[in-house]
C-alpha cells in the first residue's frame, strides 16, 4: 500500500513464537483470506456486530462518513444452545 490508513498503520507481523514471517507465507494468509471473504452490503441505518476474536473484519473503500461504536459484553443468554458440536450438521 503506498497510502491511505494501512500505510499508517502498517506494523512488523511475527508468528505467536516470534518467528520472521515471510512473503510466501503472506501470500498464502492473503490467499487463504480472500477465499473466505463475505461482503456485508450495507446502506444507511445497517449495523454489524462482529467478534473479535472469531473474525478478522475490514472495510471497503466507500463515500460518507462512517460512526464507530463498541461494545463489549460477556455473551446473551442461550448462546450455548446455538453452539454445535464439531463434525455435527446444523
Amino acid at each position: 500500500f503506498e497510502d491511505g490508513a494501512s500505510q499508517i498503520n502498517k506494523s512488523d507481523m511475527f508468528f505467536g513464537d516470534d518467528g520472521d514471517i515471510t512473503d510466501d507465507d503472506l501470500k498464502e494468509m492473503d490467499d487463504v483470506t480472500y477465499k473466505n471473504v463475505q461482503f456485508v452490503k450495507m446502506t444507511e441505518g445497517d449495523v454489524v456486530l462482529l467478534d473479535n476474536y472469531k473474525c478478522m473484519h475490514g472495510r471497503n473503500v466507500f463515500d460518507g462518513t462512517r460512526k464507530h461504536g463498541v461494545a463489549w459484553f460477556e455473551g446473551w443468554e442461550g448462546e450455548e444452545e446455538m453452539k454445535v458440536a464439531p463434525g455435527s450438521v446444523p
